[in-house]
């Protein structure tokens, strides 16, 4: 295993590599791509996810506090009135177009509660967004069942645009009945305890015991992203989840260093030791600028089968990452390995 000052050197790399790259906005820049490896025709796309999940990757790494202050000063601007997100940012053409979606909002939410920023409480909002089996559908939209309060008049005030909202479910994946696994392991994640918390709970580890983590969401079809966003929002309290999504990394092979980061990070929320085997490509794989190298994170969605799961994303989809995001991940890794 490597030693603290080989670790030290190599996270002090990557934050350097972070503050040089991180934009005037306090953005973290993350590509699009039609490439499903990323290495070419990406374009940068101002968005809110990625900035979110990297300021909750450097919450564990004390030598990026200025980095991550920026980026959740960031996302504080980003957000509207009632304390909810959108995908793209407001600098974004298409960010209008879009109605504010629970995977966007819990992770900007949790980055601003870890970093002790004040917002508005959308805590009951959000539980209002689920169907009748206690699940989260994935975007905040009007529902056939009236609900009350906030959501009500959040959701009502879309109507004012019933074009937007139509052609949005028309011209994309998305579905106003959405309900996917990643997206509800982060309002998990975001919520913590809540009545009805282990209906959700019950949804992801159906998915790991039935080994269904291609098909389980819309967006992500990468196992190694499955276990890292199940491992946050199940750890420490579904420990049955633990040993099977640790059984299952140790029969995986990741095939990129973004893989090895989060196979790395979704063992350390179980309190488990990554292979050092692991841990040494990790560290192989950072590059001369300190940076780790781009890969796909997440995709624009796919089409929902009648039988259940999805079809495979059409080739015209987008992927979205970045060498910052990767590098997050891997520092998160990292730090939370050097003070274990």
């Amino acid at each position: 295993m490597s030693t603290g000052a080989e670790l030290d050197a190599a996270i002090g790399r990557g934050i350097a590599f972070l503050r040089a790259g991180q934009l005037p906005t306090g953005e973290l820049p993350v590509f699009a791509s039609l490439d499903r490896t990323m290495a070419a025709d990406c374009t940068i796309d101002p968005s809110i996810f990625p900035t979110a999940l990297m300021a909750q990757c450097l919450a564990f790494c004390p030598e990026a506090r200025d980095v991550r202050a920026r980026a959740t000063a960031f996302l504080r601007e980003e957000m509207d009135a009632n304390g909810l997100w959108r995908h793209w940012t407001r600098a974004h053409p298409f960010h209008g177009q879009l109605p504010p979606d629970l995977d966007d909002t819990s992770c900007a939410s949790a980055a601003l509660r870890q970093a002790g920023i004040a917002f508005p409480d959308n805590r009951t909002l959000l539980l209002a967004n689920r169907d009748r089996a206690g699940r989260f559908y994935t975007w905040i939209a009007p529902r056939p069942r009236l609900t009350r309060g906030r959501h009500l008049s959040v959701t009502a005030a879309q109507l004012r645009h019933p074009l937007t909202l139509l052609l949005f479910f028309r011209r994309t994946s998305a579905k106003p009945g959405d309900i996917d696994a990643v997206v509800n392991a982060n309002t998990l994640f975001y919520l913590g305890d809540f009545p009805g918390r282990a209906a959700v709970e019950a949804l992801l580890i159906d998915v790991l015991r039935n080994d269904g983590e291609r098909i389980c969401d819309k967006w992500y079809d990468n196992p190694f992203a499955i276990w890292y966003f199940l491992s946050r929002a199940l750890a420490p309290k579904a420990s049955d989840a633990g040993a099977l999504i640790a059984a299952k990394i140790a029969e995986a092979r990741p095939a990129s260093p973004l893989e090895q980061a989060l196979a790395a990070c979704a063992l350390l929320w179980w309190g488990r030791t990554p292979a050092s085997a692991n841990v040494e490509a990790l560290l192989g794989a950072q590059d001369e600028s300190g940076a780790w190298p781009r890969a796909a994170l997440y995709h624009g969605g796919r089409a929902r089968l009648r039988g259940g799961g999805f079809a495979d994303p059409h080739p015209d989809t987008p992927r979205w990452g970045s060498e910052a995001l990767t590098t997050c991940f891997a520092l998160e890794a990292l730090s939370r390995l050097r003070s274990a």
